[in-house]
């Protein structure tokens, strides 16, 4: 049985082991020789120490300053024409309202305390409600702002057309819980 094992079965061949040709020695001409290790040698004289790349990047940067290039057009320290910047003052709460009024009234503190006028306070409007009646009295309905007489003016609509319920569709961003409707 072997024997008929070994006759079906080509025979192995190695192909790790590959052969190295036959070194033969070329003559080489002495003065290509020559001309060559002269070569190596000039090399070696001109550059006698390369330098390092720290160096060389410093190099650079002096030899950017000197053409006077710079890389940036940020004004250093004391080099900017006018160096001002606004005085930092602290006020107590007292004071720091008595500045936000007179920046809403855009009065001078000299109108307040030099004027003798009296500043006119807007009046305070009872006014009852009652269902189908007008939310405010008629005579401020022209006074009211664009939002709040689009509102009087939806509500004297449904009041007219008898519609007691009214719907109103709101977004995510009014009270972040998604959209919907009322």
């Amino acid at each position: 049985m072997k024997n008929a094992c070994s006759l079906l079965r080509p025979p192995f061949k190695s192909t790790s082991k590959k052969k190295e040709p036959e070194k033969k020695d070329k003559p080489i001409n002495p003065k290509d020789l020559k001309f060559f290790l002269g070569m190596c040698e000039g090399n070696k004289k001109f550059i006698p120490n390369p330098p390092s790349d720290y160096d060389c990047s410093i190099m650079k940067s002096f030899e950017k300053r000197k053409l006077g290039s710079s890389s940036s057009d940020v004004p250093q320290l004391g080099a900017q024409k006018k160096q001002s910047i606004e005085l930092l003052v602290v006020l107590n709460e007292e004071q720091q309202g008595l500045l936000t009024f007179l920046k809403s009234s855009k009065l001078t503190p000299v109108e307040i305390t030099v004027s003798t006028t009296e500043f006119s306070v807007a009046p305070v409007v009872r006014w009852k409600f009652e269902e189908g009646k007008s939310l405010v009295p008629p005579e401020i309905v022209p006074m009211l702002p664009t939002q709040m007489r689009r509102l009087h003016d939806c509500y004297m609509k449904a009041m007219i057309d008898v519609n007691f319920m009214q719907g109103a569709k709101f977004t995510d961003d009014n009270f972040l819980r998604g959209e919907g409707m009322i």
